[in-house]
């Protein structure tokens, strides 16, 4: 009778034992996921201090390729770009290889790098009239990297106030330096790949594509998209909920 009721203690301690780790685990999995970017949450909480400062009106300079040093610097002559977010301490150049692939392996230099670097997609052949152009970069978790991968401060957006104070994105080219107004903010799986399509027939294909791009968005400005505008879509994987992609949208600010 003892061992018998020995042998039910022990059972029931080792599903214990089993239902502990068990919710322990599920635990750590939401945290995990909730703890996002660490590094975001305090730029957040830092803007919320100040109670999220306006931007600053840009003055009108000369423009100053900057690209010409950038090449001579890592001996490359595929950086195209240069992306500047003030507000989320985004300050890169952009390379583009021949496929999609490559520089999410290799840097700036063409060292093999798993941290890679900002690229536009390959398809973006003419950035000066390319009616949507695409920049992808990495995101991690592992917080050694963050300084590392300035896409990653791309997840304070998921902030509303965020997204309402902090519109401005500029990308200097060759040719001049091209302003940005983030217009939405998307949350999408490998199965939403809209924002992928980058060839356009009509000005009717163009417009529907629009449609579906600004469908099921996190944030979205009643802004209207006519078939003269331009799109920038800057896309970084995201973590909340896993398996995502968090898109950036903004609408290219036509000049007077």
């Amino acid at each position: 009778m003892k061992q018998k009721t020995r042998m039910i203690l022990e059972i029931i301690i080792v599903i214990l034992i089993i239902l502990l780790v068990g919710v322990g685990y599920v635990l750590y999995q939401e945290d995990h996921k909730n703890h996002n970017l660490p590094s975001v949450n305090r730029f957040i909480k830092e803007k919320e201090k100040q109670n999220y400062p306006e931007e600053q009106e840009t003055k009108e300079e000369v423009y100053v390729n900057p690209l010409p040093d950038a090449r001579t610097q890592y001996n490359n002559q595929e950086i195209l770009g240069k992306l500047e977010i003030p507000n989320m301490n985004i300050d890169s150049y952009v390379a583009r290889a021949g496929d999609n692939s490559y520089y999410l392996e290799n840097s700036l230099s063409h060292q093999r790098d798993g941290l890679g670097a900002p690229f536009f997609d390959y398809r973006n052949t003419d950035l000066e009239k390319n009616r949507q152009i695409n920049i992808y970069g990495h995101n991690t978790k592992n917080t050694q990297f963050y300084d590392q991968l300035p896409f990653v401060n791309l997840a304070a957006y998921t902030d509303e106030n965020i997204f309402k104070h902090y519109k401005k994105i500029y990308l200097s080219i060759d040719q001049k330096k091209l302003e940005y107004e983030v217009i939405a903010i998307k949350i999408i799986t490998e199965m939403d790949n809209e924002h992928m399509k980058l060839v356009f027939y009509s000005d009717k294909d163009y417009l529907d594509h629009v449609k579906k791009l600004l469908q099921n968005t996190l944030y979205k400005d009643s802004v209207n998209i006519t078939e003269k505008d331009r799109l920038l879509v800057l896309q970084v994987c995201h973590y909340n909920p896993e398996d995502t992609y968090l898109l950036v949208i903004a609408k290219e600010k036509q000049k007077a």
